[in-house]
């Protein structure tokens, strides 16, 4: 059976991920600050932001009466020192985009700096889930990224989102681990215990 849909769990150890992917999966903070300290260059590719449609997964979490309510959203590649490792995949309502006056306007510069540095923003709790080959998103990714080059088919690409709110509009980030992260968390760990 193909696997479009993901199952979304409000704690990371439902996945049972490696200790250092749980780590990372469950930090609070900016993914966006994680990789600058541990990259000598993070560059940002923005695939796409346009209007669209929320995935089906995401219309419920985001509030929406329906899927087919328009959204705003946002795709991109995170790039650390020339590795793709993080896919940023984000959705406001196209109704409340308003509420996020930098958002239309990041251009190639990532979203977590704007985020975690403005106080009227608040983050909900984190949720996880296992992406397979056939979830969009993971498609998404397969149109700029040979991922079968670089990881089974059969395996699952892991992932996390949580809500952002200000004035009462909501955003949804998800961030889908790429292949290249692990070798980027495994360098960091054999650095620090050196």
């Amino acid at each position: 059976m193909k696997k479009t849909h993901a199952h979304w769990f409000d704690h990371a150890n439902a996945l049972q991920p490696a200790p250092l992917l749980r780590a990372w999966l469950t930090d609070p903070g900016s993914m966006t600050f994680k990789l600058r300290a541990r990259c000598n260059e993070l560059r940002v590719l923005r695939l796409r932001q346009r209007p669209g449609n929320a995935q089906a997964d995401e219309a419920g979490f985001l509030g929406l009466a329906t899927p087919r309510q328009p959204v705003e959203e946002r795709d991109v590649i995170l790039y650390c020192d020339g590795e793709p490792v993080i896919f940023g995949h984000t959705v406001t309502p196209l109704a409340s985009a308003s509420a996020w006056p930098f958002f239309r306007h990041l251009g190639v510069r990532p979203l977590g700096a704007s985020l975690f540095s403005d106080p009227l923003v608040t983050r909900a709790p984190l949720q996880y889930a296992r992406l397979h080959a056939n979830h969009p998103l993971v498609r998404r990714i397969g149109t700029v990224i040979d991922l079968h080059s670089k990881l089974p088919p059969q395996l699952p690409l892991y992932a996390r989102r949580s809500l952002f709110r200000r004035h009462g509009s909501v955003m949804l980030v998800t961030d889908v681990f790429l292949p290249a992260l692990s070798k980027l968390m495994a360098l960091n760990t054999q650095a620090s215990t050196r």
